[in-house]
């Protein structure tokens, strides 16, 4: 190697090592979504439970409720992203936390089946427009404050993933209904917060037409095959709230131990998040997505082989730590590839993704944690892993050299 070329190689290395530092206004955002993760499960889980027992709906009732809620969060993105970058991010930020805050407030309050589903929606509505602005506000920030960004924000979310599920276990204890108003509280004052926000790295915005954002994430081939290729894997994720949680309280001998997964799942995500940025140096963005899915993959699969309550919360723990890089690494591409344009439409469509996923791995997940020839179904459910693989073999040989890490 050249002089040249071996100075240009300890730039770069020294570039990588120099720890970026956030402005105080982007830990301010971090701390929003660490509150509003920590209120959202702190009362989510017990949806269905405050429907049933509360409310006194019918299973097929508060089946409906949870649907709208999903279909409104996770496919309206793809509506109202387009609309967030053509008329601004920090605005749709505090719109979505007050949609939410009533959403909350409102099912406390609801009488009945129809009270409930017009919540339910206007909660998932407000999640959307909320992810959009949020997620668009990380997307627009400068490469390495983006990428720095992921990963503190992913370890405000984990954190949030923890204590929100003890305060809602422990205020269910006093009254199931008293998380859903206490969270509804809490949405409506991080509201406000972000109305006085006045940081300009926080309110700046490029505006873009629809037709462009739309045209932008569309033409993006290689995007769009990586949203595929993550298909699968949001499917396996999705037993973190199904499959994993049956699974559980079938070992434990109570219900009480399928919230033992959420808090395995946020502490660990929360730990692991700290070397993060060392793996995708040693291992590069890409390498790691293919490792942690592997690993994943695994985990899942040996569920059905591994008895016993205490070994199955090493393999969440397991699966964890792969699910929570997988994450991290899958959004700094998205990062990449909007590159400061269409940036809530690229994570609406990479979140889209995650819905579709998520939906399928739903459904299936109880019927895995209810066979009786256990073994096998988690194997076939972990081998699925192996299509993620193909589908991040096929995009590493579509994509731009600009997206490579360096």
């Amino acid at each position: 190697m050249s002089k040249a070329g071996a100075s240009v190689a300890e730039g770069r290395a020294s570039a990588r090592k120099r720890r970026v530092t956030l402005p105080a206004a982007l830990w301010r955002l971090v701390a929003v979504q660490t509150l509003m993760n920590g209120s959202h499960f702190m009362a989510m889980p017990l949806l269905a439970v405050f429907c049933s027992e509360v409310l006194k709906l019918p299973v097929v009732a508060v089946g409906s409720v949870l649907a709208v809620y999903f279909i409104a969060a996770r496919v309206m993105p793809v509506v109202v992203a387009p609309l967030v970058d053509r008329f601004g991010l920090w605005p749709a930020v505090t719109t979505g936390l007050m949609l939410r805050g009533a959403g909350f407030l409102g099912l406390y309050l609801a009488a009945g089946q129809r009270d409930a589903v017009l919540m339910a929606a206007a909660l998932g509505l407000g999640t959307a427009i909320y992810e959009a602005g949020a997620y668009g506000v990380i997307g627009a920030q400068a490469q390495a404050e983006r990428e720095r960004l992921i990963v503190t924000n992913a370890q405000g979310l984990n954190l949030g993933c923890v204590f929100g599920p003890l305060a809602g276990a422990g205020l269910a204890m006093i009254d199931i209904a008293l998380p859903l108003l206490l969270s509804g509280l809490l949405f409506l004052a991080l509201a406000c917060g972000t109305l006085l926000e006045r940081a300009e790295v926080l309110r700046a915005h490029r505006p873009q037409a629809v037709r462009d954002s739309l045209g932008s994430v569309l033409g993006d081939k290689p995007f769009l095959v990586l949203c595929l290729a993550l298909v699968p894997w949001w499917a396996l994720f999705a037993q973190l709230f199904a499959a994993f949680p049956i699974e559980a309280t079938a070992r434990g001998g109570s219900a009480s131990w399928a919230g033992s997964v959420l808090v395995v799942n946020g502490a660990i995500g929360f730990l692991v998040l700290f070397v993060v940025p060392a793996l995708i140096r040693y291992l590069g963005t890409l390498g790691l997505l293919f490792a942690a899915a592997a690993v994943g993959g695994l985990a899942i699969a040996s569920v059905g082989f591994t008895p016993g309550l205490w070994p199955l919360l090493v393999l969440v723990g397991l699966f964890s730590a792969a699910e929570i890089a997988i994450l991290a690494a899958a959004e700094i591409l998205v990062g990449r590839h909007a590159g400061g344009r269409a940036v809530a439409t690229f994570f609406a469509v990479f979140n889209m993704s995650w819905g579709v996923g998520g939906a399928i791995g739903g459904a299936v997940g109880p019927w895995i944690a209810s066979m009786p020839t256990g073994g096998a179904a988690w194997a076939a459910l972990g081998a699925s892993a192996l299509l993620t693989l193909a589908g991040f073999a096929l995009y590493l040989w579509m994509r731009p050299v600009a997206l490579e890490d360096g």
